[in-house]
């Protein structure tokens, strides 16, 4: 009668131990599943977007917002304009840093104002030639209606003009350096923008050459 009563009293203690031995064994599981090994690779895959997204980033304003809209170009020779010396090139890597552009860091901007109008930046052309069309359109214009050549127009109406300038490229910058590429249809393309533009400027300084060799330059139109 003693042996069996020690034998089941034996069982409960050899399961209790058991059951301490498992429970131990499974509070560790956590920490087993937290191995170097795993932490190493958690710690890479979670690091690969940021790279990524640091890559992204490394895009100045051009390859930003106007690779994306213009032609595709020759394999081998460079987007956007080209540096004439040593020197343009520093300034052109500076004006494209984070310590020129801590503007999208105060706004939330995509594109900082000094990397998108420095000389290869995506804004100087695209405002050059807009206010080049519209200046050309206009100078006609008011040379018809009042007599003025272009010259006497940029006398006389100095405010007026700097006013319409500064409007341009204040309404041309934003959607710069809010990261949006510029848009067109198939018949008006962004490509289509520009060349009327680089014409502009031509029809701009066609205008004032003939102001200065000859005052009144243009006949009024019929």
């Amino acid at each position: 009668m003693a042996a069996l009563m020690i034998a089941s009293t034996a069982r409960p203690i050899a399961r209790t131990t058991a059951s301490k031995s498992f429970n131990c064994s499974s509070s560790r599981l956590p920490f087993v599943a937290l191995s170097p090994a795993v932490v190493r690779r958690t710690v890479i895959a979670r690091a690969e977007p940021g790279e990524k997204k640091q890559q992204t980033d490394s895009r100045d304003s051009y390859q930003k917002i106007e690779e994306p809209v213009r032609s595709v170009f020759p394999e081998g020779s460079d987007s956007g304009a080209q540096n004439f010396g040593a020197s343009q090139g520093e300034a052109d890597d500076f004006l494209k840093s984070k310590e020129a552009n801590r503007d999208t860091e105060i706004f939330g901007t995509e594109v900082g104002v000094a990397d998108a109008m420095r000389f290869k930046g995506a804004a100087p052309e695209v405002i050059n030639c807009r206010l080049a069309m519209l200046g050309f359109v206009a100078a006609v214009l008011v040379e018809n209606a009042t007599g003025k050549n272009v010259i006497q127009q940029t006398q006389t109406e100095q405010f007026p003009i700097a006013v319409i300038v500064i409007t341009f490229i204040i309404a041309s910058l934003v959607p710069i350096v809010r990261g949006v590429p510029r848009k067109g249809n198939s018949i008006f393309t962004a490509d289509a923008e520009l060349w009327n533009g680089r014409l502009a400027m031509l029809g701009i300084a066609a205008l004032y050459w003939n102001a200065y060799i000859s005052p009144s330059s243009l006949t009024p139109l019929k």
